[in-house]
């Protein structure tokens, strides 16, 4: 108790702040979960998200059943359009840099599908030209 009195309450408050500002995003990890895993072909999907002051980051990791890179790519456009189509994925979110079949033999990535790096669900949104929501 004596060193919390020496930092003072802006010390405290800025302790505070700096927790929250680092705040594990739950919703943000459950619905990208929740999406990806009603796409037919994700066999697992995991998700870390965070909030922190001026932005945040997600990172994903999406396996796939596919047993070829073709097979790999329909799944992963089909989990990208249920991303742009789930209104609760907020547009400055960021979708999984790859995606790897269940063997990790088959790795794949939004580039095949002609973005440039791994695209934000805006982005994604605007690609397909979906309105979240309405298909």
């Amino acid at each position: 108790m004596h060193r919390m009195s020496q930092a003072g309450p802006v010390g405290g408050v800025l302790a505070a702040l700096l927790s929250l500002g680092q705040a594990r995003n739950s919703d943000c990890e459950d619905v990208f979960t929740e999406t990806a895993l009603a796409v037919d072909g994700v066999v697992s999907a995991e998700f870390n998200c965070s909030d922190m002051f001026g932005g945040g980051w997600q990172r994903g990791k999406v396996v796939l059943r596919a047993s070829s890179r073709d097979e790999a790519i329909r799944i992963m456009d089909a989990l990208l359009r249920a991303f742009a189509a789930e209104p609760r994925l907020e547009p400055r979110w960021a979708t999984p840099q790859q995606y790897r079949s269940e063997d990790g033999s088959i790795v794949v990535s939004a580039g095949d599908l002609g973005f440039n790096g791994p695209p934000n669900v805006r982005e994604v949104r605007e690609h397909y030209g979906i309105t979240p929501g309405h298909g």
